[in-house]
């Protein structure tokens, strides 16, 4: 995997990063391909958890070309709503409150980051994120060294891309998820070993792109791109 820099969601640099919002339209990776399987578990969070947007569906489908024979990805989640990402983000603030005796709202906020970014510059609202692991052709979850969604400050940072308190297996496992993925130009981040990006503001800062392709959409919004697919 290529050298990570360890920016936080609630970097500054995140938040000042412009936003030309796209009018690319989403798409269900449920029937979208038949190599990508997409987990249901957390279809209760929203209807259109499993949505993304149309070109982050064609690069999951480029990278799958280049994982080895008879793994594929399994994807947990794509687009969250707005409110249900700041619901998270507030629980998240308030765990590292309640176990923190630094009150500084910058360090705080950035150990909440770690975990669920900030509503704001939140990548998965924007259709731009996908939450996946990988599986092998009998559905089984390879290791990857800690259950997806996992917390950083309760793992000692095992969530982390590089974390080096994991198996051998799972290190390489996390390669293999890697090297497919940024060979078609997702990123990662780096706390979160599972979540991946494109075109969100995350995404614009890690390749230095002049600005950030797509904005965080209502469902409303979602629907009416829908349209345009």
């Amino acid at each position: 995997m290529k050298e990570l820099r360890k920016i936080l969601m609630s970097d500054p640099l995140v938040f000042s990063m412009n936003v030309h919002p796209s009018q690319e339209p989403f798409v269900d990776l449920v029937n979208f391909d038949p190599d990508i399987v997409v987990d249901p578990s957390l279809s209760n969070r929203s209807r259109y958890f499993s949505f993304v947007r149309l070109s982050v569906a064609n690069k999951l489908s480029l990278a799958k070309k280049l994982l080895p024979k008879g793994i594929r990805f399994f994807i947990k989640e794509g687009y969250s709503p707005l409110h249900i990402q700041q619901r998270a983000f507030e629980r998240a603030l308030q765990r590292v409150k309640e176990n923190s005796s630094n009150r500084d709202l910058d360090h705080l906020m950035a150990e909440a980051s770690k975990y669920v970014a900030p509503p704001d510059v939140a990548p998965h609202p924007t259709g731009g994120a996908v939450d996946l692991t990988l599986i092998d052709a009998n559905g089984i979850e390879l290791d990857l060294g800690t259950p997806y969604d996992a917390i950083p400050q309760e793992t000692d940072n095992a969530t982390f891309f590089d974390a080096t308190n994991i198996s051998t297996q799972a290190m390489q496992n996390r390669q293999i998820l890697a090297h497919a993925l940024q060979s078609v130009g997702f990123v990662n981040y780096f706390t979160e070993w599972w979540h991946w990006s494109y075109g969100d503001r995350y995404w614009a800062v890690m390749t230095n792109a002049d600005h950030a392709l797509y904005h965080p959409v209502s469902e409303q919004e979602l629907l009416n791109l829908l349209q345009k697919a």
